[in-house]
């Protein structure tokens, strides 16, 4: 998306001002500089969006949300009813906000590099073009290519058992593989034809499968799964579903 920022580090310390703050910048298109990703927001602060902004503001509760210009005016109040309940620990969701002196660590900064896999389209496809940590959902796991020109034979290997001769036709670039290799922790190694992937898995816990969207990018960044985490947060930020 032109204009687009996103800015999210691995960890950030706490400070007396964030405690103050009620919501976080996690992504601006066309914002004034002074609203740049990891700008704290009071929920009093008048804000000044021209025509065209947009921010992807998240809260304490874990709840994310847009706001688009042109507005003038605090952040509107949230439905309490659709909240999420009680408040994440906001030190979390800090640890996940990053500052410009952080670039080294910012999940995003990768998509400028010519060498770097881009995130997959979906927050839970799992890419299979490298190996590494991966975020699954209990028992839906669905590995995602960049490239399908070609047909491939997949084999997976974990402590689940051992599944081979899984048909990938060429066109498709998505692979819905057995449910039972994607119902708990572990690692999981797959053969794609003469290529070998090994993936660390983390199962999304039960009592987030309907939490905020904030708090399942607290947890995605947690384990590591960073390009899961940036589709997160940019199917979020151009008003698209999280799927």
């Amino acid at each position: 998306m032109r204009a687009t920022y996103l800015l999210i580090a691995a960890a950030i310390a706490a400070s007396p001002a964030s405690a103050l703050a009620d919501y976080v910048v996690i992504a601006a298109t066309q914002a004034p500089a002074l609203y740049a990703p990891g700008t704290e927001i009071s929920a009093d602060e008048s804000l000044s969006l021209p025509d065209g902004a947009r921010l992807t503001l998240i809260e304490r509760s874990g709840r994310m949300t847009n706001l688009d210009g042109a507005h003038e005016g605090p952040v509107p109040p949230a439905d309490t009813a659709a909240s999420g309940g009680d408040d994440t620990d906001w030190n979390v969701l800090k640890r996940l906000i990053g500052s410009p002196e952080a670039s080294s660590t910012v999940l995003g900064a990768a998509r400028t590099g010519a060498s770097d896999i881009p995130p997959p389209p979906g927050v839970w496809d799992v890419s299979a073009d490298s190996s590494g940590p991966r975020c699954v959902r209990t028992g839906k796991l669905t590995l995602w290519r960049r490239n399908a020109d070609g047909a491939t034979s997949v084999t997976l290997r974990s402590a689940a058992g051992r599944h081979e001769g899984i048909a990938w036709p060429a066109g498709e670039h998505r692979l819905a593989v057995p449910e039972q290799m994607a119902r708990e922790d572990g690692r999981l190694i797959v053969s794609l034809g003469s290529e070998l992937r090994d993936f660390d898995l983390s199962v999304l816990p039960d009592g987030l499968g309907d939490a905020p969207a904030g708090r399942v990018l607290a947890w995605l960044a947690e384990k590591d799964c960073r390009r899961q985490a940036l589709a997160l947060i940019e199917r979020l930020h151009a008003g698209a579903p999280v799927e």
